[in-house]
């Protein structure tokens, strides 16, 4: 009989400009939805309401909430990643086209940077691989374009790789350009504005601070991930985390993040892209997680409404039991372009 080990790569074991193993493609049904409302509680509007969904995009199918989209194609990623002992950072996320129920994401994933890092006594030897990440539908339209940043750890604690590549070259910027072109030509955000009540772009002030008093608690963290399809053993094996418990997926944060955004601003369109996203510390179930977010510029729309930047900051709580306990931890620093009537 033959005996096969079933487990991802380690860092050693990533090669550049290698594309790591596809995974499924996924068609995004209501139930997928359902399950994210439930587990996130996101409100925009347009995810929410079909009837304004196919009046504002003229579309049959509702809209996808974009945080739902990211997490499924991040999800799709994660073979390479299986041994992840934590997400670093995302750059260059623009949601070039607006995802509908019944849409199918196929995603693929290369390696274009490694770096390892310097080895510390009594620690873990690992590395860092940067990922560049392409998302098509079933219209071979392309979606998503973006990197991201896994710390990866070594199968050999005194392997030297010789990976030094400088990851600042992974731009967190964005063109104004690609902004606006990623702002759907065929919806109506007129007719939004009209129908909802409430403050809209021009409403919104430059250098508002939003402290959302409501926190929320991570829950069902597991379940998120196996639905997006995420095979990172970090995310649902405490034995396989370097912190002894589960760490939650950053997806999963981002979401609540988003969700807690909307709190203080109801009348967000959709999101349109990240100019950062930086996992800053740890986050585990049953944290308690509060949000920030600071309006940083708005850029008014020729054709009506207009993006506003914000930066969107999570702190998380989490008690004596915990691998990190203490008050006030901050989690996530988040550079969130959306659009607005």
């Amino acid at each position: 009989m033959k005996t096969v080990l079933v487990e991802g790569p380690y860092f050693e074991d990533l090669k550049l400009d290698e594309f790591l193993e596809p995974a499924p493609s996924a068609t995004i049904t209501d139930g997928y939805a359902a399950i994210q409302h439930m587990l996130i509680g996101g409100r925009l509007r347009l995810p929410l309401d079909r009837h304004l969904s196919e009046m504002v995009t003229g579309s049959d199918n509702a809209l996808v909430d974009p945080s739902l989209a990211f997490g499924v194609a991040v999800g799709q990623t994660t073979y390479g990643t299986q041994h992840v002992m934590g997400n670093l950072f995302y750059r260059g996320v623009v949601l070039k086209k607006p995802v509908y129920i019944g849409d199918t994401l196929s995603t693929t994933t290369k390696v274009v940077a490694l770096r390892q890092n310097k080895p510390k006594p009594g620690r873990t030897t690992s590395g860092m691989a940067v990922l560049e990440i392409k998302v098509r539908n079933q219209r071979d339209e392309e979606i998503l374009h973006f990197w991201r940043c896994p710390m990866i750890p070594c199968r050999d604690n005194d392997v030297v790789t010789g990976h030094a590549d400088d990851l600042s070259k992974i731009s967190s910027n964005l063109s104004q350009e690609s902004l606006q072109q990623a702002v759907p030509e065929k919806w109506d955000l007129g007719l939004f504005h009209k129908k909802i009540k409430g403050e809209h772009f021009d409403d919104i002030e430059e250098g508002t601070h939003f402290k959302v008093k409501a926190r929320d608690t991570i829950t069902t963290a597991p379940e998120l991930v196996r639905m997006t399809l995420n095979l990172a053993m970090t995310h649902t094996d405490a034995d396989a985390s370097s912190h002894g418990k589960r760490l939650v997926y950053g997806g999963h944060t981002i979401s609540m993040a988003a969700a807690q955004m909307v709190r203080a601003i109801p009348n967000v369109v959709t999101h349109l892209g990240w100019r950062h996203c930086d996992h800053v510390a740890p986050v585990f179930e049953n944290d308690i997680l509060r949000s920030e977010i600071v309006v940083e510029k708005k850029t008014p729309l020729k054709s009506g409404g207009g993006l506003l930047d914000l930066t969107i900051r999570v702190f998380a709580e989490r008690g004596e039991n915990a691998p990190e306990p203490g008050k006030d931890i901050q989690v996530l620093d988040w550079g969130l372009i959306v659009l607005m009537a």
